[in-house]
C-alpha cells in the first residue's frame, strides 16, 4: 500500500513506533529536513550570501 500511494510530491515516511519519544523525534527530523529542502529550492540565491 505504501509503495502504491507514495508519490514524489507526497512521500510516505515509515517511522518505527516501538518507542513514542523516538518516533516523535523521527517525525520532527523528517519534517525539518523536508522544510529545509523545500526552502532551499525556493530560494537558491540565499545560499550565495
Amino acid at each position: 500500500m505504501v509503495i502504491r500511494t507514495s508519490t514524489e510530491n507526497a512521500e510516505w515516511t515509515l517511522v518505527p513506533a516501538n518507542d513514542k519519544r523516538y518516533a516523535r523525534i523521527c517525525v520532527l527530523k523528517t519534517v525539518c529536513q523536508s522544510l529545509e529542502a523545500a526552502l532551499g529550492q525556493a530560494n537558491p540565491a540565499a545560499d550565495n550570501k
